[in-house]
């Protein structure tokens, strides 16, 4: 067991850790969410990132963008996702994919992940991964935030489509009404890490047709099944 990896094993074990050196995993969106979710998989030690985003940095993106800086402004968030993958663990592969992702393309950009994680505000884009990974039997675990709240999910081929979960809302819309500021993706990119880790590991209670729906503005963390 390499040194980096030693304070992981008293959670995950040696076995588990194995196993997410061989995991592929795919994160859509590499915004807020996004940035914090590949940092921590490049610490956990998976084997493969896909990160799909088409963006590029700009100034409103400091608040809360872990992979953002005054100096990289105005560059695609995908290569400097794969810059700073590189800087954290070289053994760990990015692949940057700069586009956007629809449902006719998904399964180009993600049928090597063996879990996939929502990290985008984009309504449609989640709708289209849900029923990509109900198709394929793939697992999607899904985060989204606004001002003091988050919440978090996990969709697999036995649980409802994510529409049962989000209904109308429009994350992107709460985003501009509500804001967000850093805690938010950061605790949400934190618990969709622990959910991966639980079900890499097979430990623990996972959130597989469940909801942990946090309101940071009253403590308050509440699950539900959608």
């Amino acid at each position: 067991m390499q040194k980096r990896f030693l304070k992981n094993v008293g959670v995950l074990s040696e076995e588990g850790q194995k196993k997410l050196l061989a995991t592929t995993v795919a994160v859509v969106g590499v915004g807020g969410i996004g940035g914090f979710l590949i940092e921590g998989l490049a610490r956990l030690g998976v084997k493969k990132i896909i990160a799909v985003d088409m963006d590029t940095f700009d100034e409103t993106n400091l608040n809360r963008q872990i992979l953002s800086n005054i100096n990289n402004l105005g560059k695609y968030k995908v290569f400097e996702a794969e810059k700073r993958v590189k800087e954290i663990n070289p053994n760990v592969y990015l692949e940057p994919i700069k586009e956007k992702a629809y449902l006719d393309n998904l399964e180009i950009f993600l049928l090597d992940a063996d879990y996939i994680f929502d990290a985008t505000d984009n309504i449609e884009i989640r709708k289209s991964l849900s029923k990509f990974v109900q198709k394929t039997g793939k697992i999607l675990i899904h985060g989204g935030c606004a001002g003091w709240y988050a919440q978090v999910s996990i969709i697999t081929k036995d649980t409802p489509p994510i529409e049962k979960l989000l209904g109308g809302t429009n994350v992107e819309g709460a985003e501009k009404e509500l804001g967000n500021p850093i805690f938010a993706p950061m605790l949400t990119a934190a618990l969709e890490l622990s959910e991966f880790c639980k079900l890499v590991s097979k430990q623990g209670e996972s959130l597989i047709g469940k909801c942990l729906f946090a309101n940071l503005l009253t403590n308050e963390y509440r699950v539900f099944e959608f």
